[in-house]
């Protein structure tokens, strides 16, 4: 049985930072493989793609440039905005830098965002994936496929 769109499949993967040789990212293992639905955006788009046709047991290893993944770093993704603005958001919880926190933009959408900086009354917000801009090498399994 081959992978193809609405395949249920677990997978085992690690990933890496630009090549076999990165820093790992995230390290799925056999023992407690990722269960996903293809074609329902539960992977990346090109990822999926890369896996489309193999089967149980099959390896695979490559390599997703910053637009086949979570796209370019975007310094219009940064912003800066008054504390009080947040509040509403995070009511009762104390931000600090690091933090990745919900926000809610002033047409309802609801995104997550990293504290970069707190000044006072001003807090600067990176809007942008974690792993915007990077290149990403996987590395994995197919550990099971149910059409």
């Amino acid at each position: 049985m081959k992978i193809e769109k609405n395949s249920r499949i677990k997978l085992a993967y690690a990933l890496k930072y630009d090549d076999a040789n990165g820093d790992i990212i995230e390290n799925i293992s056999p023992e407690n493989p990722l269960e996903v639905t293809i074609g329902t955006e539960d992977l990346l788009e090109k990822f999926e793609e890369k896996i489309l046709g193999l089967k149980k047991g099959d390896t695979f290893e490559f390599t997703l440039s910053p637009e086949n993944a979570y796209g370019n770093y975007d310094k219009d993704g940064v912003v800066s905005v008054p504390k009080s603005e947040l509040m509403e958001d995070v009511e009762g919880v104390e931000i600090s830098e690091a933090d990745i926190i919900p926000v809610v933009t002033d047409d309802g959408e609801e995104m997550e965002a990293v504290v970069l900086e707190i000044d006072g009354d001003i807090v600067t917000l990176d809007f942008n994936h974690p792993l915007a801009g990077e290149t990403l090498y996987f590395s994995g399994k197919i550990v099971a496929i149910e059409n």
